[in-house]
């Protein structure tokens, strides 16, 4: 199975290790998963059970938040961090529902989320997916390709929806947040949200 699933795959991804975006979609329910990412999706729900629940609760967190920073805080360009594979109703999507036009740079590391995002957003000149990681901010700000879409004069809603949990504390998550923050202009938005274990 797992060789036939790589012999499937797109290039440049590796199926027989688990990515964190593809045991997300996974949990929602997503067809753009491995073998690999449902074994470790097993094992999560062994100690976290409501974890689809809780995945389902994300999405609908960044639909409540992206509808209100376009409809009420009159936000036009997004920069979406740790974005994960495309699913239904996509940051763009959302945005360009209140608001035609509104930009959205959306920034993976996973080959995977790169290659979906692409094909999807081939048409669409609002968009873009950029390959970075969120451990070199400096990196993500200064690409030509967010550069192109993403105006930091004017104010950014800044999304770190899921990700800032899957860094351990030596990578300083609040201090690379600071630095993403730090660049922005006045007048934008940060949102988080966060994994936490209750113990």
């Amino acid at each position: 199975m797992a060789d036939n699933e790589q012999k499937r795959a797109p290039q440049g991804v590796d199926t027989a290790s688990p990515s964190v975006s593809r045991v997300y979609d996974f949990m929602l329910g997503g067809k753009d998963n491995y073998e690999s990412d449902r074994e470790m999706a097993r094992l999560a729900l062994e100690v976290a059970p409501d974890a689809p629940e809780a995945a389902r609760a994300a999405r609908e967190f960044l639909r409540r938040v992206v509808r209100h920073l376009t409809a009420e805080a009159g936000i036009r360009q997004f920069l979406d961090i740790g974005s994960g594979l495309p699913t239904q109703g996509n940051v763009h999507e959302i945005a360009q529902a209140s608001a035609p036009g509104t930009r959205v740079a959306y920034v993976d590391n996973d080959p995977i989320v790169l290659v979906h995002g692409r094909a999807l957003l081939a048409v669409d000149d609002t968009t873009t997916v950029v390959e970075a990681d969120l451990r070199q901010p400096d990196k993500i700000l200064d690409d030509p390709e967010v550069a192109r879409l993403i105006d930091f004069t004017e104010p950014v809603g800044l999304l770190l929806l899921g990700i800032l949990h899957h860094l351990p504390d030596e990578d300083d998550p609040a201090g690379l947040t600071a630095r993403l923050v730090s660049r922005l202009p006045p007048g934008s938005h940060l949102a988080v949200s966060h994994f936490c274990n209750p113990g």
